[in-house]
């Protein structure tokens, strides 16, 4: 079986989703896996309609009284899961927690904080598959709880053919025209497609979307998102990976002189082994960084035979020249990150921080799924107020410690440790 998805190279950083859809390309010729067909025709003239009807939905839930759409939301995905629900509290002592912190926040600065859920991410295909709609319900939910007057909470989704390759093109259309457009879609194959589809959605671009989502965030709103950033998989591949490859160049001497970076990675043995193996569909990038994370997220993906993941990112500190003692730092964070199912998010964190805790208080409240037994559980939230400097004010709620004032890494990497480990 040939499938491909629609990725075309571009000479930005989407071309780095080439590795990830490669890779997922792979598994479903491995094993066999039926995927809907969809055709260039599809896409040119079917997907486009259908997506203006999922933006002409989106509409009128921004009309109709706030409520009534989380109503039909709740219904949607209680439908979308086959009927096996779980039961939500909105009177838990989690949520009650909850509240009497963002009203505390409200009255101690004067602006109510933005509500932020961070989620896990079930798998998403077999038995499990359903609890993905169970924790977007949830989620919307807890969401109203806790702000306790009428809102309209967004998620974070994607909403490119990558992620709805196992639906048929109308749905593929008609969820990307609404959840681009109600909610906050993140369309990571945008460029370079040439259909009307993504132009129809231009807010969803993976180069625009970021904004969106401080903006919503900033201004107050009540957001939920996947931590990891997608599956596991994906997450751990696509930030984990390029993200530790980020924090090595800026502990490398090097970082002002990416040519001799560039030069180091060329006469590279490793390297050598991955450009012998490398797929046609990944481009060598120009940029020496850029070529650091293509070569480091392959071999993460399973292009590279006989080469392991630890190996590979030990010649990458060689050809950055990183010092002893940072390398043997940035080895335990790999290695700490390796067996996480969720990536530290640190610049996730610095964003919320810096363009929206700026602004107001954030209360973030994470919701995981849970297989023994099956359900979805709120944990205790946390709030951070901006200190300035790269620094927050957190405190999570019923901790005997009481609040902490720590850099915006230790609190990704303490909120991720805690909460999705």
């Amino acid at each position: 079986m040939n499938y491909a998805y629609p990725a075309p190279c571009t000479g930005t950083a989407q071309d780095l989703m080439r590795v990830i859809t490669k890779s997922c390309e792979d598994r479903v010729n491995r094993e066999g896996l039926s995927l809907p067909i969809k055709t260039e025709a599809q896409r040119r003239y079917l997907e486009p309609v259908a997506r203006a009807m999922g933006i002409a939905f989106s509409m009128v839930m921004e009309i109709i009284p706030a409520d009534w759409g989380n109503a039909l939301h709740d219904s949607a995905c209680r439908s979308l899961a086959g009927g096996r629900s779980y039961p939500f509290d909105p009177e838990s002592e989690t949520l009650r927690g909850a509240r009497a912190e963002a009203e505390r926040l409200a009255l101690q600065c004067g602006r109510r904080p933005a509500l932020l859920a961070a989620m896990s991410h079930p798998p998403v295909l077999g038995d499990l598959a359903h609890l993905n709609f169970e924790l977007g319900r949830h989620t919307s939910l807890l969401l109203r709880a806790v702000r306790g007057e009428s809102c309209r909470p967004r998620l974070v989704v994607a909403v490119d053919p990558f992620a709805l390759d196992s639906v048929s093109i109308i749905e593929e259309g008609l969820y990307a025209g609404y959840m681009g457009s109600f909610h906050i879609g993140l369309d990571r194959l945008a460029m370079g497609r040439g259909h009307a589809g993504p132009a129809l959605s231009p807010q969803t671009r993976w180069d625009r979307m970021p904004l969106r989502l401080l903006r919503t965030i900033s201004g107050g709103g009540e957001v939920g998102l996947v931590l990891s950033g997608g599956v596991p998989e994906t997450g751990f591949v696509l930030y984990g990976i390029r993200e530790w490859v980020r924090r090595a160049a800026l502990s490398s001497p090097l970082r002002s002189t990416p040519e001799a970076v560039r030069r180091a990675v060329r006469s590279d043995a490793s390297y050598s082994r991955f450009e012998s193996v490398r797929p046609d569909i990944l481009a060598t990038p120009l940029s020496a960084w850029r070529l650091l994370e293509v070569w480091l997220m392959s071999v993460a993906s399973g292009f590279v035979p006989d080469q392991s993941l630890e190996a590979a990112a030990g010649e990458v500190l060689s050809c950055l020249a990183v010092p002893e003692a940072e390398r043997r730092r940035l080895m335990n964070e790999l290695r700490r990150e390796m067996k996480h199912e969720t990536p530290v998010r640190r610049r996730l964190f610095r964003l919320i921080a810096a363009r929206a805790a700026r602004a107001r208080p954030v209360i973030l409240l994470p919701v995981v799924h849970s297989i023994a037994p099956l359900g979805i559980k709120a944990l205790a939230a946390w709030s951070i107020v901006w200190m300035g400097a790269g620094r927050v004010l957190v405190n999570r709620v019923g901790d005997p410690r009481g609040a902490a004032e720590m850099t915006t890494d230790e609190l990704a990497e303490r909120f991720t440790e805690e909460n999705f480990v």
